[in-house]
């Protein structure tokens, strides 16, 4: 099958367009040609589509081999040029390679004109595979340099000496210096630990690879980031050249890590018990203060329904409870019974609340038991207190039996046998109290002349 080949032919016989035709054709080519003897018609025709090679006459009566080569060399485009002449000189041949020509054959040379094309197309395909590979280097390098400057976390070269030779963006954001600040400084004059800077040259120079080594490098503001390392080291026969370095801040997360120890601790260490379940009610978490409230070990009651601890005569009590938690609810100083591993009772009051996942859904319930039966008795003994002095109360106040009285001064006789005045006796022995006045019949015997008021009953 014969080779495709697309030839721009700049010439004005079209004889001799034929003939080259031809000539390809025996050598195995199908070529597809255009035939321009103008420099418009050269133009459109670079414009309208992709050539394999220029063959072009070297004079033309309105066109020149050296107008259409430096039409073809303004359009960046790799195409052979092959000058084929019977009238160029050899001073000319030679200025029109110097200009950008490939070849030149000779019309009575012709034999040469098919290893010329061969060689020039073999020459532009090298040119193409080495552009192709350059374009290929170059991006990728662009690539690495838009990696290494835009990287989410800080990347940096180390000199042997611990000097820093480069720095993304990341990192100088990370610590808020500008590149003058940083570039050029050895990277101990940053770490709040020198020590530390002075390990992790030492382990580089030997060869090894640091995985999330902690360390603690000092803000321009003065603030400390608290950050995560991962170093290697360039060796060129033997010779340690650089180090690479990740920096990651890992700040937040340790303030997340010292909030949740110190979280841990607060719940160990709480006298009240602290437990988390599941839905289904299997205990998931068990404090140190249910360990001292029920007598069960963490070891023995994870894993076990919390039921364990509800007395057998109410073991669904949990359910309507957790119900409402899986719903959202809060409940707060629910009291109820609990039984401890001896098998004693207690009173406790307890706070549930929902444990949600990162989603906000519901998966399992917090409990914080605090054991009131101490108070419980309390409030007992409080009250059967206060019932006893009531009813103590009562019996002194309250008056009983025969009351010796004076029929003449109506006065009474006590139990040591002395009489009293009837209101002095009644305040000692009743809760009454006496206000004096005058019935309407001692007030008409002792004030004659005073109007008597009329009782309701006489109109």
């Amino acid at each position: 099958m014969n080779k495709e080949l697309r030839v721009l032919v700049i010439e004005d016989s079209e004889k001799d367009t034929l003939l080259l035709m031809r000539e390809l054709e025996d050598a195995g080519y199908d070529p597809a040609y255009w035939q321009v003897d103008s420099a418009p018609a050269m133009k459109s025709a670079l414009e309208e589509q992709t050539w394999d090679v220029v063959i072009c006459d070297h004079s033309l009566p309105a066109f020149s081999s050296a107008e259409a080569l430096a039409i073809l060399r303004s359009k960046n485009a790799d195409i052979p040029f092959i000058i084929l002449s019977g009238t160029i000189g050899e001073d000319v041949a030679v200025d029109m390679m110097k200009a950008g020509a490939n070849d030149y054959v000779m019309k009575g040379s012709r034999a040469r004109l098919v290893p010329s094309i061969e060689k020039e197309l073999r020459d532009a395909e090298g040119r193409r595979s080495r552009r192709q590979a350059d374009e290929g280097l170059k991006q990728k390098q662009q690539e690495l340099e838009d990696f290494f400057e835009n990287a989410p976390v800080g990347l940096r070269w180390e000199g042997p000496d611990g000097v820093i030779l480069r720095v993304n963006e990341t990192e100088l954001a990370m610590l808020g210096y500008s590149r003058e600040e940083y570039v050029g400084r050895n990277i101990a004059d940053f770490h709040v630990d020198k020590a530390v800077a002075v390990e992790i040259l030492r382990q580089l120079r030997d060869g090894e690879t640091l995985v999330h080594h902690e360390a603690r490098l000092r803000c321009k503001d003065g603030g400390i980031k608290d950050v995560a390392i991962q170093s290697n080291a360039l060796h060129e026969d033997g010779r340690f050249v650089r180090s690479r370095s990740f920096t990651r801040d890992i700040t937040g997360q340790k303030q997340a890590q010292t909030a949740l120890a110190l979280l841990a601790a607060i719940v160990e260490s709480s006298e009240d018990a602290i437990i988390g379940t599941s839905l289904d009610g299997t205990v998931l978490s068990w404090n140190y203060g249910a360990e001292r409230m029920y007598g069960y070990t963490a070891a023995e009651v994870k894993g076990r329904s919390i039921s364990t601890l509800t007395p057998s005569a109410e073991p669904d009590e949990f359910l309507d409870v957790y119900e409402q938690i899986e719903r959202g609810k809060w409940i707060a100083r629910y009291q109820t019974v609990r039984v401890r591993k001896d098998g004693t009772a207690i009173d406790v009051a307890l706070t549930l609340s929902p444990i949600k996942d990162a989603a906000g859904k519901v998966v399992g319930v917090s409990a914080i038991e605090h054991d009131i039966s101490a108070t419980k008795r309390e409030d007992e003994q409080r009250l059967r207190l206060i019932q006893e002095l009531t009813d103590a109360l009562a019996r002194i106040k309250t008056l009983r039996g025969l009351l010796p009285i004076c029929a003449s001064c109506k006065k009474i006789r006590d139990d040591q046998g002395y009489w009293q005045k009837v209101e002095s006796y009644l305040a000692e022995h009743t809760n009454a109290e006496f206000t004096h006045g005058l019935c309407p019949e001692c007030l008409g015997e002792l004030y004659p002349a005073q109007p008597r008021e009329k009782h309701p009953s006489q109109g």
